[in-house]
């Protein structure tokens, strides 16, 4: 169907009666300026403008996008190593949120007892989580929860980066399609509300990947009620498949990357959106979009308004409607595979395995291969663009790249 969300909002099914709302917050990593603000007690003031849309839900969903910790301990990897402060469970308390998802790439990032920890301060706050565990089986477990009659089954997994749970270390649950297709289908015999998180896709690609697409609808055809994307840190769009929402990127909530040099302008960082979805008769029957903003240096969170909030549910809907034909999909991921060519093989440069162990170049080198392999996202990239050069299509790829350069701006193209 197509899709409009110039008014904010989707009525799927007319009159059908009180419907249980579900907001899905987008990623939480209050570190830098943030930090400091939560730590002098003043979450509420960070949150206050949000504050009455956080509150109008009967169950709320946050992406927590960092571990609560003070260990000195980064694992190596490719990509910062994120934590903040364990006093930080104050924003997540004034939030409000039921549950934090930790399915996500830096959960792991400073070592298994960390993400231990982390867990065990959700629990002692009251606060459910979802997505990580004290070992492999314990981070593929839904969480289950029931509430005005209704049980609801939230399974939540991470594209196969760094941190992830292991047979006897803790971790994110990792992205298994197969495995999770088939979770979701006994879930949903079981649940009236079957909801799927996922952190995944290419970062600052305003459109998924063809793959993206194939799998998350998948995940609907197979069980869920709804299914719910972030990890891009840029806008993306929303489609209804066979009736299941897919919200492809809520982008980031409050996360700060300000630094001298900082790169992430416009839609590629400080905007995002909230969702607030309706179930009833175990179906989703109405959607709402709750754009926002955390510019300049994450201090607060607030809403859009006037034009801007327009402008933002018009490129949305723009985003939207690009997503059902296979065709243009396919022509601005092979564009995106093209802009970075030079950056993606520099990576392949010598040495990318180390004579020296101790060499943390070296090392670091190796993890960026070690990423381009195993994480879906990368290892589409880089199978696209090598059959691209095989094809020698590369000419042809870069047809898009004048809209697609738009469409990472926030402009809307034809």
């Amino acid at each position: 169907m197509a899709i409009d969300l110039n008014a904010g909002s989707i009525v799927l099914e007319q009159n059908p009666g009180k419907a249980f709302d579900i907001l899905f917050v987008g990623d939480l990593c209050p570190r830098n300026h943030t930090e400091p603000i939560i730590l002098a007690g003043k979450s509420r003031e960070i949150l206050a403008e949000v504050m009455p849309e956080l509150a109008r839900k009967d169950l709320s969903i946050v992406n927590l996008e960092t571990p609560l910790t003070r260990a000195e301990t980064p694992i190596w990897k490719s990509g910062p190593n994120l934590k903040v402060d364990p006093g930080c469970i104050e924003i997540v308390k004034a939030g409000k949120w039921d549950i934090a998802c930790c399915a996500n790439n830096h959960i792991g990032d400073f070592g298994p007892a960390p993400a231990v920890e982390t867990m065990d301060i959700l629990r002692k706050n009251n606060i459910g989580y979802v997505g990580v565990g004290k070992n492999l089986p314990d981070a593929r477990k839904p969480l289950f929860i029931e509430k005005n009659g209704l049980k609801i089954a939230i399974i939540a997994v991470a594209e196969n980066e760094f941190g992830i749970a292991k047979e006897g270390e803790a971790g994110a649950n990792p992205l298994q399609p197969v495995r999770n297709i088939g979770q979701i289908s006994e879930v949903s015999k079981i649940s009236d509300i079957t909801l799927v998180l996922i952190h995944g896709g290419n970062e600052f690609n305003p459109v998924p990947s063809p793959r993206v697409v194939e799998t998350y609808r998948a995940f609907a055809e197979a069980g869920a009620t709804a299914v719910v994307a972030g990890h891009t840190h840029c806008l993306q769009g929303i489609e209804i498949w066979q009736g299941v929402p897919i919200i492809y990127s809520l982008s980031n909530f409050l996360f700060d990357i300000t630094s001298p040099e900082n790169p992430y302008k416009g839609y590629n960082w400080w905007y995002g959106f909230m969702v607030r979805i309706g179930f009833s008769a175990n179906k989703a029957v109405k959607l709402e979009v709750i754009p926002h903003h955390c510019a300049p240096n994450a201090e607060s969170v607030k809403l859009l308004k006037g034009e801007e909030r327009k402008k933002c549910l018009a490129f949305l809907t723009h985003l939207s409607n690009i997503i059902p034909d296979e065709k243009l999909v396919k022509k601005y991921y092979e564009a995106w595979c093209v802009r970075g060519i030079e950056g993606y093989f520099a990576r392949l440069g010598a040495p990318f395995y180390p004579a020296d162990w101790n060499d943390a170049d070296s090392i670091r080198k190796l993890m960026a291969m070690r990423n381009l392999h195993t994480c879906e996202a990368h290892c589409e990239l880089i199978t696209t663009t090598l059959r691209i050069a095989e094809e020698r299509r590369e000419e042809e790829a870069r047809e898009y790249l004048p809209k697609l350069e738009k469409l990472c701006a926030g402009e809307m193209v034809c």
